[in-house]
């Protein structure tokens, strides 16, 4: 690669925040234009335009979200620790596979984190909108707003989905599967453990967040989904190399 070119994990940094600025100047009328108390009845209008949502994406038709979806984030916390582990995970994924296989790698369990979320919701395993009171009367208002618009709809197909955490969890998978004895040092909490054991925990959490109905259990569906993916081609990647990782 030339020393003057940005990687494809540099790339996806810039990109990232620079959306994530612009959705700061920029807002428009919220997705759902529903009040709920306590809401914020705009978001930013790069949101509104490719949020991810089952209802946006296939009764509507624009299946693009499944893409720009990963390049939106909520606040401040959620794309910083999205991009720090990045910025740590995906150098070296990226040198291994090369710049366009790990392109493909890092949206496709993107898009993977998207479609098993809504999987999830829609066969009843995570209730995205949660289940307080509020919740329900939201539910409610959904449903009524939006079947008379195209028949039948259920609110788990409308809920808007962004981050980037899908992509990054399938690329953290990697490097584990490529190097599972690799320790790393965590800032909170303060410990050491291998990227196998990392990764593991990292399951265990979304695992039990969506088997306990946790606060964000569609976001963990979608880490989940990110992760399964990456786990399948890492492993497939290993049965045709021997077991060998290397750049080709």
């Amino acid at each position: 690669m030339n020393r003057n070119t940005l990687s494809v994990t540099s790339s996806l940094i810039i990109i990232n925040i620079v959306v994530f600025v612009v959705g700061l100047i920029a807002r428009s009328p919220a997705m759902l234009g529903i009040s709920v108390p306590g809401s914020d009845m705009t978001e930013p209008t790069l949101q509104v335009l490719g949020a991810y949502s089952w209802f946006t994406c296939f009764t509507e038709g624009g299946l693009w979200r499944l893409i720009s979806y990963q390049f939106l984030h909520a606040n401040f916390g959620h794309i910083l620790f999205n991009m720090w582990a990045l910025y740590f995970f995906g150098p070296l994924t990226e040198h291994l596979m090369g710049p366009r296989r790990y392109l493909a790698f890092y949206l496709s369990c993107g898009v993977a984190g998207a479609l098993f979320s809504s999987l999830l919701a829609g066969v009843g395993i995570v209730n995205p909108l949660g289940d307080s009171q509020q919740s329900v009367l939201f539910a409610n208002e959904l449903v009524h707003r939006f079947t008379d618009y195209t028949g039948t709809v259920e609110p788990w197909q409308l809920v808007p989905m962004i981050g980037a955490s899908a992509a990054v969890y399938g690329v953290m998978v990697a490097v584990a599967f490529m190097f599972p004895h690799e320790r790393i040092s965590l800032l909170f909490p303060p410990v050491s453990m291998t990227m196998r054991t990392f990764a593991l925990v990292v399951i265990g959490i979304a695992s039990a967040t969506i088997l306990f109905g946790g606060t964000n259990a569609g976001g963990e569906a979608g880490h989940l989904g990110g992760i399964i993916l990456g786990a399948i081609i890492m492993s497939i990647w290993k049965w045709r190399t021997g077991g060998h990782y290397f750049r080709y």
